[in-house]
């Protein structure tokens, strides 16, 4: 029978699973091409995948970015199984950042506003101080941003850093930075992939507004031990895996060390005398227990310290856990039940003699999940899942030590519960067009013990306004939310290289993270939602057109989004939150709304990469104040602190031949909003500042320029020993960006001053060894 001529009287089922030879993982993603037909898919979370085909004999290919492409001739009288382990190609190892899943998963897949980094070639990007990160990578990615040089945590899409779920095998990472902002906590050397949903997130996700980013861990290597370490200016690290029991139980254990008080010594006058260390710890063990079953147990610690000179020691700790069985109870059906814990815990140490005291604060995540997948036929993917969350929160406790005057105080625990479950399918209606759609009911209840204060109604909620009392025992709710949250997304394909989606979804955040400070900071603190805290939601649509030239050698995407957001926590002016309380005093509520348009373009494939990519958004924010007194800014919208309304990145990767890469970015944004005062008045004989409306001023504009060049020792594609060295220059023209700018008074007049972090630059030489 000739190739693609059909027996027009049957139809068979092809299906399979496509694992990673070396990590016996499932390969997300791979995209399943029948030769001289239309059709098409690709394998699942379980790397799974079926399709349905006409009698006949066909040439199968399977590819996926970063593995060496695959066919197969299958001819087809029933329904086939066919199985793949796919091999890494180092030629990948040239690429810096992919976007997408597949060469054309960006055209073909019905998800969109999602960007996946390949981790392997994390490290060609040039970064600061040499150290690889994870969230930096983002940043170049349109729609993902930082408040300043340095910040901790991310914002997309105008969105606030709390607003994203930071997953490390499913487990929520609280805390994503190290040094107060300048590093990703999780190590990259231990990174498999991950993936941010900027949109269109799917219906297994809730509880937080703006993103998901999804990280996995690499599982041991099944056939032999492997080594790897690093060496940097400011930290170096250690992976070691390989089997425990060959081809049955494989183990994988990471550690990175930081030594960065030399480098602090070289920062600005405003932070000369700090000293401050970090690590953090990765482990997995993963049993397979036969072809069907697998046990994968992951664990994360992170400390970091960061001392004052003379004032105050901050510290704070990540714990995490995770315990994932997966079962293949058909080869189209695959359940997951999971086991997650996570922990976050910070401390203030107040060191000036007779101040001394302790001030602590934490959260705790528990939660048991499971997920059902059921490829039906090859027109249906369903899935159905259901989870369970158990909060338990330390706003914050005080104790003083030794001779000091400070006053201990303890503020109320807060305890509560969130349940979830969500039904969704992925049908392909024709091979143009593909709908993606689902529903998620979500439910939270705050519980006792603990005493809540009602106030005096028609008046500002303060401490003269208490009026009452109530005490709730233990395991009593105090305040219930729940409510649908609808995922809807639509792919519409013109031709084999253009596609137009849509996406819409709701979400709801019943956390809240309660800070005064732009950045994270180790004196933020969590609070769940209660009777005068209602949860966030926000509404968000998308738009985007797709398209991909030269066999997908180039990609191009225009996104256009809006977010509708109630529920925003704001604060009243001059708020006090730490160590409040009556911490519901402070806040105030506040609505929001964030547009804007992406463009991206991006070249894959050569000897010259690289991608283009600018964004032009706004975040406005507009508290919903019944008292004159509580009014900011008139009630009328103003600039988050988030609104930069233009950012663009520029990356490109050059390579040299004989292993030598070279890399350059360059970044510009809009400088942050910021209140500047606008004049000054005396009371009582004291200059007093007048500050301006909130928010209204902006610092001056940010642009960098940073280069790498990375050399790779390789000399055959499957070399087990071999090196890489990587030098870069961080801020090449040595931009003295402002990070803030501070006002205060000399005599009766009032000076600013401008704090820039990194305002020279800065080269970096970091050393990898494998073996």
């Amino acid at each position: 029978m000739l190739l693609g001529i059909t027996d027009i009287y049957g139809q068979a089922k092809l299906q399979g699973t496509i694992l990673d030879i070396e990590t016996q993982k499932p390969v997300v993603g791979v995209n399943i091409l029948v030769k001289n037909t239309a059709k098409g898919t690709v394998t699942d979370q379980q790397g799974f995948y079926s399709i349905e085909l006409p009698f006949g004999t066909y040439i199968i290919t399977f590819s996926a970015v970063g593995y060496r492409s695959q066919s197969r001739s299958v001819t087809f009288t029933d329904d086939v199984v066919l199985d793949l382990k796919l091999v890494n190609s180092t030629q990948e190892l040239q690429e810096v950042v992919v976007t997408g899943k597949t060469p054309d998963q960006n055209v073909k897949g019905a998800q969109m506003s999602t960007i996946q980094l390949n981790i392997q070639t994390l490290n060609k990007i040039p970064a600061v101080l040499g150290e690889a990160d994870i969230i930096k990578a983002f940043t170049l990615q349109p729609g993902v941003t930082t408040v300043g040089e340095g910040a901790g945590g991310f914002n997309v899409r105008g969105g606030r850093v709390d607003q994203n779920l930071v997953l490390l095998d499913g487990a929520p990472v609280f805390n994503t930075s190290h040094l107060l902002g300048f590093f990703t906590s999780v190590n990259p050397d231990v990174v498999r992939e991950a993936t941010l949903y900027k949109g269109g997130i799917p219906a297994p996700f809730g509880g937080r507004l703006s993103s998901l980013l999804d990280i996995h861990t690499k599982s041991g290597n099944e056939e032999q031990i492997r080594t790897s370490f690093g060496v940097g200016p400011i930290s170096s690290r250690i992976i070691v895996d390989g089997p425990l029991i060959k081809n049955k139980v494989t183990f994988l254990a990471s550690g990175r060390v930081a030594y960065p008080n030399f480098i602090l010594s070289l920062f600005p006058e405003q932070f000369k005398g700090n000293r401050a260390f970090y690590y953090d710890v990765n482990g997995k063990l993963q049993y397979k227990l036969n072809d069907n079953n697998t046990i994968a147990l992951s664990a994360y610690r992170s400390t970091d310290n960061f001392k004052f000179p003379e004032d105050t020691l901050y510290t704070w700790h990540s714990n995490l856990a995770s315990l994932h069985w997966n079962s293949a109870l058909r080869k189209d059906l695959v359940l997951t039940v999971s086991g997650i814990h996570s922990d976050y815990k910070l401390g203030m140490e107040g060191l000036k003699e007779q101040y001394q005291f302790l001030l602590a604060s934490s959260i705790k995540h528990q939660e048991v999940k499971t997920r059902l997948f059921y490829a039906l036929k090859s027109r249906h993917k369903l899935e159905a899942g259901a989870n369970a969350i158990w909060y338990t929160l330390n706003p914050g406790s005080r104790k003083p030590l030794k001779n000091s005057i400070i006053n201990p105080q303890t503020l109320q625990k807060e305890f509560a519960r969130e349940m979830a479950a969500y039904i969704s399918d992925e049908f392909l209606i024709t091979p143009a067009i593909t709908l993606q759609a689902g529903v998620r009911y979500s439910w939270f209840g705050n519980v006792g013990p603990r005493q809540v204060y009602s106030y005096t109604q028609g008046a500002p909620r303060t401490l003269e306004a208490i009026e009452d009392s109530l005490d709730y025992q233990h395991g009593k709710f105090i305040k219930t939310y729940g409510g649908w949250e609808p995922r809807v997304s639509l792919r519409v394909g013109f031709g084999t290289q253009t596609a137009v989606k849509f996406s819409y979804n709701r979400m709801r955040q019943y956390l809240h993270l309660i800070s005064n400070t732009t950045a994270i900071s180790p004196v933020d603190f969590w609070k769940v939602s209660d009777s005068y805290i209602p949860p966030q939601v926000v509404d968000q649509l998308a738009v985007g057109i797709f398209n991909n030239f030269k066999s997908n050698e180039i990609e191009t995407s225009v996104e256009a989004f809006y977010k509708d957001i109630t529920s925003l926590v704001e604060y009243k002016n001059g708020a006090v939150l730490l160590m409040n309380p009556i911490i519901e005093t402070a806040l105030l509520p506040a609505s929001g709304k964030a547009y804007g348009i992406e463009v991206s373009l991006a070249k894959n494939k050569g000897k010259l990469t690289g991608q283009l990519s600018y964004t032009y958004s706004r975040s406005l924010a507009k508290v919903q104040a019944d008292f004159a007194t509580e009014s900011v800014n008139e009630g009328a919208y103003f600039p988050s602190t988030y609104d930069k309304p233009h950012n663009a990145a520029l990356s490109s990767q050059l390579l040299l031949g004989r292993g030598w890469t070279f890399s350059t970015n360059f970044v510009y944004s809009t400088g942050r909003p910021i209140t500047y005062p606008d004049g000054q008045y005396v009371f009582n004989n004291t200059p007093v500042i007048d500050y301006s409306k909130r928010n209204l001023d902006r610092l001056p504009d940010y642009h960098r320029l940073d280069i790498s060049f990375t050399k790779d020792t390789r000399v055959k594609k499957d070399q087990k020993r071999y090196s890489t060295w990587i030098f870069s220059i961080y801020n090449v023209y040595s931009r003295k960006n402002p990070y803030s700018i501070y006002f205060s008074k000399v005599r009766t007049v009032t000076r600013a001053y401008q704090l820039s972090v990194l305002g020279s630059f800065i080269p970096s030489l970091t050393l990898n060894f494998y073996f």
